[in-house]
């Protein structure tokens, strides 16, 4: 009789599923095609123009000022472990010591990484806040070299070591004969404490009051300060704000997904002014900000191409005092910066007539070509009066380097008229190189003049990753201007200086203008791991049980 029930149940119960997940599906179904129609771009401007607008606004446009116009500063826990008193040194500094003061930070380049941008700024390979002096550069927020004599930072302690031999020997602590020296944790008020946040720490106001899982933040900015008011006083879409991102997104959020944020009141800095920014993972106070780490190569990750890249022999370079007018040189050529495949993109547009009279006017001299591309130009000499234009009364003249061609049905060797080699095959760099051979070393041994060209322990950014696993990633070394392409064994991941960033972004209506970024790493608490997808959340949960 049981049984009976059960299957009369089943019975009655069956259709009812049946009905209610073609509901579901319907419902679905219905979803995805307003979604459909909603996003078409046939339609979109006439029937839903507020929904492409916001599509637009919830996007970033990246300007960072010229530092001639004005100069953006930001400092992260500038008075200590997130604004309290608590300093290695046992000095305490008050949640009140980056007011209305002078401030600034001070980093570590690994010695000789550093490159120069023609808009003032530079980049260079990070080095650890424990690294003494004499293994580092030491620069300003912008990359500029910094003189140890207007150093903020405390002399290294230095010490007998009884195994130093030498300068770095045997290891690099070592400074001399019988002597090492090490970082001094003694810190200035109104510091960078940028590579060692603690989430799970509370922070203080400047009032001195107590807030949860949060980081005091200092910043100070040379011109006014865009503050609303009146009836946009408190409306998000207006004003000025520091917003925390995860640099290059992760599985669970883009790059572009405000983790917190906190609107800035003060239209006018004198020295630096704090406040303070929540470290809570989007506003919910059960998640935390985390130290989560990307190992893997994604779009946005620094890398240094590694000594097994292609090495390759081109046609004999200009020479530096142009004492010769007969060689080889890059295009795009800049004042300030290397040429070629470093030479950085101009955008302005003063910066664009400025580098075109330039390109044109000095010799050796660049004609107009594809901005993206870069270009190894051979300069020639007019040998009759007749070949001399009388626009250009120059008696040399530039035009792109000759691409190697096959010489002989038998002996497999490529060369041009510019080289003075024979190689066995064409540089595989491609772009500019197709004028260079290979190089069947890496020690940079070219015949005869040919000079020898590597991207060997540059630095770069991947701006593109492979489709297949075999593929190639495409990397920029002068912003995205001009790709070139490397294997995945070709790259070494750069860790980058943080796993956050602070964005001081001007806000209105219409558009978000991203003005600075400023890493930031937080180094606990570790992660949450998802065990549904084997990867860890990008954030820690309160909930759980920290180990």
């Amino acid at each position: 009789m049981v049984s009976t029930y059960l299957s009369l149940a089943a019975v009655a119960v069956g259709p009812l599923l049946v009905v209610s997940q073609n509901i579901v599906a319907l419902s679905n179904g219905q979803d995805a095609l307003l979604h459909l129609l909603e996003t078409h771009p046939d339609v979109i401007d006439d029937y839903f123009p507020d929904k492409e607008a916001k599509e637009e606004y919830e996007r970033y446009r990246v300007s960072y000022p010229p530092i001639e116009d004005y100069v953006i500063s930001i400092l992260v826990n500038p008075c200590g472990q997130n604004g309290t008193h608590g300093r290695e040194d046992d000095i305490a500094l008050g949640y009140d010591c980056c007011i209305s003061r002078f401030g600034a930070g001070e980093y570590g380049y690994r010695q000789g990484s550093r490159n120069l941008f023609s808009n003032g700024y530079s980049n260079g390979i990070p080095m650890s806040v424990d690294e003494p002096l004499h293994n580092i550069d030491l620069v300003d927020e912008f990359g500029n070299i910094l003189d140890y004599r207007y150093s903020r930072r405390a002399d290294d302690i230095v010490y007998i070591d009884e195994s130093c031999r030498g300068l770095r020997e045997p290891h690099s602590a070592c400074i001399a004969d019988r002597f090492a020296a090490s970082v001094n944790n003694v810190k200035p008020p109104c510091w960078d404490y940028n590579e060692t946040v603690d989430a799970t720490l509370d922070c203080f106001t400047t009032s001195g009051k107590r807030q949860r899982n949060c980081m005091q933040t200092s910043y100070s900015q040379n011109a006014y300060i865009h503050v609303c008011g009146g009836k946009f006083a408190n409306d998000n879409t207006c004003g000025t704000f520091l917003e925390i991102h995860k640099a290059n997104g992760t599985p669970y959020d883009d790059e572009g997904t405000i983790l917190s944020d906190v609107r800035l009141t003060t239209h006018s800095t004198e020295g630096m002014q704090t406040t303070t920014l929540p470290l809570t993972y989007k506003g919910d106070p059960n998640r935390i900000l985390c130290s989560y780490e990307e190992m893997n190569l994604q779009v946005g990750s620094m890398v240094q191409i590694k000594g097994n890249t292609a090495s390759c022999c081109c046609p004999r370079l200009l020479s530096p005092n142009r004492s010769s007018k007969i060689g080889a040189f890059f295009c795009p050529k800049r004042k300030s910066s290397k040429d070629g495949p470093f030479a950085p993109k101009v955008e302005s547009l003063d910066e664009i007539f400025l580098d075109d009279v330039f390109q044109r006017t000095s010799f050796p001299f660049c004609p107009a070509f594809d901005d993206a591309k870069d270009v190894l130009m051979c300069t020639h000499e007019r040998i009759f009066a007749d070949d001399i234009p009388l626009d250009r009364p120059e008696r040399y003249f530039s035009m792109p380097c000759a691409s190697l061609e096959k010489q002989g049905d038998h002996d497999n060797k490529y060369t041009s008229d510019n080289l003075s080699g024979v190689y066995t095959n064409v540089c595989p760099l491609g772009g500019a190189f197709s004028a260079c051979g290979l190089s069947s070393s890496s020690l940079g041994e070219c015949q005869g003049t040919d000079f020898h060209f590597t991207f060997k322990d540059e630095i770069g950014k991947v701006v593109q990753l492979p489709k297949s696993a075999s593929g190639k990633y495409g990397v920029t070394f002068n912003d995205g201007r001009s790709v070139y392409w490397f294997a995945r064994s070709e790259l070494e991941f750069l860790k980058p200086p943080g796993n956050y960033e602070v964005w001081f972004v001007k806000r209105n209506r219409f558009e978000k203008i991203v003005e600075k970024k400023k890493p930031f790493r937080v180094v606990w608490p570790r992660c949450t791991y998802d065990s549904a997808n084997g990867r860890y959340f990008p954030w820690f949960s309160t909930n759980s049980t920290q180990t």
